[in-house]
């Protein structure tokens, strides 16, 4: 005996529910190119603006920052490598006695200024750089006499710096011909 099939018609499905609306729409912005909150309460953008003469394209402006976040990191490096040697550069002072704060983030300073130039998009940027490289140097010669080694890492620090700030002038924006 051979079972028939079933042959009656299969349930229609239940549609699904409408989903909930967590969010109104999106509102279009008043007009171009001007910051508008809208009446929903959500911000819509504007295009970001053109670059000034000067200022660094996005991808050295990245650069300049990575490379100087990297100084900032090489200080920390010497930080670290001097406590666990024994050894310590004049702005840390003994492990016995340290120095205070203020005095120990002294090489931290100028490449912060130029990490702080490049975020603000200042014009001015490249040059901040050079003077943090300068800075960063006369950093390593308080400790050439006492510490040669640690000395010699501080100046490849400031060098990478200026070299850094130096190869960003390649990518300023120039003024329309």
């Amino acid at each position: 005996m051979d079972p028939q099939p079933d042959t009656s018609p299969a349930p229609a499905p239940t549609p699904l529910p409408a989903p909930p609306a967590f969010l109104p729409p999106l509102a279009q912005p008043a007009a171009p190119n001007t910051y508008d909150l809208a009446p929903v309460g959500i911000f819509v953008p504007i295009a970001p603006a053109p670059m000034a003469p000067g200022q660094l394209t996005p991808a050295w402006r990245t650069l300049f920052i990575a490379g100087w976040v990297g100084v900032m990191l090489g200080f920390g490096a010497v930080w670290q490598s001097g406590r666990v040697s024994g050894i310590s550069p004049w702005w840390l002072g003994p492990a016995t006695n340290q120095r205070l704060f203020v005095i120990i983030a002294i090489p931290f300073v100028a490449p912060a200024l130029a990490v702080l130039a490049g975020i603000a998009r200042l014009r001015i940027t490249c040059y901040v750089g050079i003077a943090a490289a300068i800075a960063t140097a006369a950093v390593a010669l308080a400790d050439r006499s006492q510490y040669p080694g640690i000395a010699a890492v501080e100046s490849a620090l400031a060098a990478a710096g200026l070299l850094i700030s130096i190869g960003s002038f390649a990518g300023r924006m120039r003024r329309p011909d």
